[in-house]
């Protein structure tokens, strides 16, 4: 027997969430359970990338149970195909990735729920709305909280330029992103596939086209962190730096630095940030490694980014990133150390 949230499935769904899984099936319950909001017209696709384990069977009871989830069966291709599978099937107006070992709160998911319907209906529908996400750590069962108080505007509408001075950790990421569907379309979002860590890709290439955007202060997005084979743990990033240095090219090709702060500033260093990050990880990860041909790859990304963007190269140089690039064996003992220091207080792996 189906619940009363069928009832809504011929409405276009306020938010589409979509649920990548791979090898999902011990957790990925909780995950769903989370956004089955009742009477909400909410749809939630759940993508099965060539599990291995029951994942597609508990995808498919709990479509045969909620006439508002909708199951997409693929082979394994990595999170950026299921998300590309996603986008093009949802109905929703407002599309959300949670990860299937993540969850969101109940009642603050109710608040953006009810947030976006207001918006909608008066004709203020933001292209971007951006909510804080909690670190769940499992070893020690710690949390961290990520918000964007003092660093945007609280609870209306405002365009970049009213973006104040963010703080080291307040970073666009996408368990933040709530992002208009036809928005994602419309710019050509498609990510590349068969390869990890294209969440970046999701976040920059449609930012430069947001012009309204929101932030609801409230705890949405609770992000699981402490699984051996998560993409952000240590030795996992180490075993795929190839794709990590694949993703940060993508970032760095995909606009011109100088175009972007032209068009609006605030956004610009918001995008500089986020690709900072992305380069103090690869470099880090590739000192952990510190093999020659790891520290010819750090080399080669630095002067990847010089010879492609040197507006871009200039802001992250003259920043962490730029720091950490050190040059002799003590510099790159010295990064290794400040970032395991940076991971244990701000908890991010």
């Amino acid at each position: 027997m189906r619940t009363e949230q069928a009832q809504t499935a011929d409405a276009q769904p306020l938010v589409t969430f979509l649920v990548p899984c791979y090898n999902s099936a011990a957790y990925m319950s909780r995950c769903i359970d989370s956004l089955l909001v009742a009477n909400r017209p909410v749809e939630i696709i759940v993508v099965n990338d060539g599990s291995t384990d029951n994942t597609l069977e508990i995808a498919n009871d709990y479509a045969s149970r909620y006439g508002n989830v909708v199951v997409i069966d693929q082979q394994n291709n990595g999170w950026g195909s299921g998300v590309n599978r996603g986008l093009e099937v949802a109905r929703g107006l407002y599309f959300k990735v949670v990860d299937s070992d993540d969850w969101l709160e109940g009642s603050a998911l109710s608040r953006v729920l009810s947030t976006l319907d207001a918006l909608v209906s008066t004709d203020q529908a933001p292209d971007l709305l951006l909510t804080n996400f909690v670190y769940d750590h499992t070893v020690d069962e710690s949390t961290h909280q990520i918000a964007y108080r003092n660093y945007l505007p609280e609870g209306r509408i405002f365009s970049w330029s009213e973006a104040r001075r963010a703080t080291i950790d307040q970073r666009i990421m996408v368990h933040a992103a709530w992002y208009l569907a036809p928005l994602l379309r419309e710019t050509g979002v498609h990510l590349p596939e068969g390869v990890a860590y294209m969440d970046s890709y999701y976040v920059l290439h449609p930012l430069p086209f947001t012009r309204k955007l929101y932030y609801l202060d409230v705890d949405a997005y609770h992000y699981m962190v402490g699984r051996t084979d998560q993409s952000v743990n240590v030795e996992v990033v180490k075993a795929h730096i190839d794709d990590q240095l694949y993703a940060t090219r993508v970032a760095i090709d995909d606009y011109d630095q100088a175009e972007l702060k032209l068009i609006e500033p605030k956004m610009a260093e918001c995008r500089l940030r986020y690709i900072i990050a992305m380069i103090s990880v690869s470099t880090t990860h590739l000192f952990m490694i510190d093999t020659p041909e790891a520290i010819e790859k750090n080399r080669e990304m630095w002067s990847y980014l010089k010879e492609r963007d040197s507006v871009l190269y200039e802001g992250v140089r003259h920043s962490f990133a730029g720091w950490a690039n050190r040059r002799t064996a003590p510099g790159r003992a010295a990064t290794r150390l400040v970032y395991d220091i940076t991971r244990r207080i701000f908890k991010f792996s």
